[in-house]
């Protein structure tokens, strides 16, 4: 078989799993083998049902869009697909987003609604009787309730920065209660989840000793959830009225995360392995464990999907875009390549760039697993009789040029390339967006300082980059800090949010997205050209997600999203 390979691409395989092994704390038994008095009348039992709401969680690694026609094609899903960083597959539910049709029967938004709020009602179960449970370990069960209140604030953080205000459903619901409940304000719900942070934040541990309890909240998880949801109560979509107060909370909080750093939290050195490392990982705040071989995000039927180059059976759902590639600046300047001086060459689009862009993403020349990756396409784009736009073979294939690195767990992909399965933790709170989070919170609240330019430097040094000149004003230091958060937390679920919590989603969201066109010429060398891939469609009103058709007939009091 030959050893280069054209278009390596990659697809995120997800899948809902379940809790098998009893030592891992993310592997349990299941409880549904017992009565719910049995349950809390055994600490042990107590303690396996707070793990099976850690389970409950919704992943980056098991997000499901089932709003896809066909079975077999269910599964993969990245929010971030609905951002100008990432195209999808051809006729996701997502790429119907990307044209302008976010509607109440969006799939993303129902299961964002459904999941989180089957968390809260397990939450109140055990909330309202775990004190009821006999046993000598009160600081077991203390923590118990700290883990489970942070776990309920998290679902309802989920929530908001989704839909606005949402129903805030505290206690134990029965079937004979009015299950028809009005939706609070967002600043009720922004209330209510900082108490409930803080609160678990007096009782949580800042680690775990023991290997096994990993994965559990602690309080640098309560105080980071904090800090998140106070810049996005800060931010312009939430504080019309600039509010100076609110920056200063949302910065103070970070800080509180800060102080615990270096002994408890610090930067990882390497960008790829920072999502492959488990043990001794101190970047990573709060992270859903997997653990092979129960506890994979691998889709048995969607192998052919997986992470693997077309040669070898796989295809695409997942292509970054040159729009996401132009933020990553050079390492020479800090400049990005657009920016006068900054060093770039069109036709060695690589060179010299923040090494988080190889280690983010493929592209052409990029080795992968001792393959050099190859995207180039004919010199003649209208040449193939297929009538495949843009001169590509096979519509699976990458379609802007780039593939994806993050999140990719070689070292389970086998000698032919079939891939068995990734168990690397999907990270919900990693140190660097605290960092992030002071920075941008600071600079809003009173500017640039050396504090601020710390933080960003401390992010961005990974990527081989050069120190900020302290020369910024308040505006330009905003614009570096977005365009850090777009690099550093590209994938990763945050700039569907951070640009709508900024009001520029008819900046960014609402124009043409662009692909790079690779040609390999006659003589063997390679022109490349950036080119339009589409034009996306976005409108004001999806600053919020609508809130999902089939609980506005369950419930109604829900009052829609303008």
């Amino acid at each position: 078989m030959n050893k280069r390979y054209k278009w390596l691409v990659g697809v995120m395989v997800v899948t809902f799993t379940t809790f098998s092994c009893k030592k891992d704390l993310l592997d349990i038994k299941p409880i549904d083998f017992v009565s719910d008095v049995a349950v809390f009348q055994d600490i042990t039992l107590t303690n396996q049902f707070v793990n099976d709401i850690y389970g409950s969680m919704l992943s980056g690694f098991e997000r499901r869009d089932f709003g896809y026609d066909q079975d077999w094609a269910r599964g993969f899903a990245n929010l971030d697909m609905m951002t100008d960083d990432i195209e999808g597959h051809n006729d996701l539910p997502m790429n119907r987003v990307q044209e302008g049709d976010l509607n109440p029967n969006f799939s993303m938004g129902t299961q964002l609604w459904a999941v989180n709020y089957s968390l809260i009602r397990k939450a109140n179960t055990l909330i309202a009787r775990i004190d009821g449970v006999p046993t000598t370990n009160t600081a077991l069960k203390d923590r118990l309730k700290a883990e489970t209140k942070f776990l309920r604030a998290f679902a309802y953080a989920d929530l908001v920065k989704s839909f606005g205000g949402v129903p805030l459903i505290t206690t134990e619901q029965n079937a004979t209660d009015d299950l028809e409940v009005p939706r609070n304000t967002y600043d009720e719900c922004v209330a209510f989840i900082i108490k409930e942070c803080d609160e678990a934040a007096a009782v949580l541990l800042p680690s775990y000793p023991d290997a096994a309890e990993l994965g559990r909240a602690t309080k640098g998880a309560a105080l980071a959830l904090k800090a998140r949801v106070l810049l996005y109560h800060a931010s312009p979509l939430n504080n019309p009225n600039n509010t100076l107060s609110r920056w200063d909370d949302a910065a103070k909080a970070a800080q509180q995360v800060m102080a615990l750093a270096p002994a408890t939290y610090d930067i990882h050195p390497d960008y790829y392995q920072l999502f492959m490392t488990k043990a001794g990982n101190k970047e990573v705040i709060f992270a859903k464990k997997f653990a092979r071989p129960h506890r994979t995000h691998q889709s048995a039927w969607m192998l052919h999907m997986s992470f693997t180059p077309t040669g070898w059976g796989g295809w695409g759902a997942f292509h970054a875009t040159q729009n996401l590639v132009d933020a990553f600046e050079m390492r020479t300047t800090g400049l990005r390549p657009d920016e006068t001086g900054s060093g770039y060459d069109p036709q060695n689009p690589y060179a010299n760039r923040d090494t988080r862009l190889d280690r983010a993403m493929l592209m052409n020349g990029s080795q992968f697993k001792g393959i050099t990756v190859e995207t180039f396409q004919s010199a003649d784009l209208n040449a193939h009789p297929d009538g495949n736009a843009n001169g590509r073979t096979n519509g699976d294939r990458t379609k802007t040029g780039y593939g994806l690195r993050k999140f990719i767990d070689d070292k389970n992909m086998t000698a032919d390339a079939v891939y068995q399965g990734g168990d690397n933790d999907w990270i919900y709170m990693r140190y660097a967006e605290v960092l992030l989070n002071y920075a941008e919170a600071k600079n809003e609240f009173s500017g640039p300082d050396g504090t601020v330019y710390d933080a960003l430097d401390k992010v961005r040094q990974r990527g081989g980059l050069p120190p900020l000149p302290r020369n910024f004003t308040q505006v330009a230091l905003q614009e570096k800090i977005r365009n850090e958060r777009r690099v550093e937390l590209c994938f990763e679920e945050h700039r569907v949010y951070d640009v709508r919590r900024w009001k520029k989603g008819m900046t960014y969201f609402n124009g043409p997205v662009y692909r790079m066109n690779v040609i390999k010429n006659a003589d063997g060398s390679i022109t490349y050209t950036k080119a339009v891939l589409e034009n996306r469609v976005y409108k004001e009103s999806y600053n919020l997600f609508p809130i999902p058709q089939i609980e506005r007939e369950r419930n109604r009091k829900l009052t829609p999203n303008p």
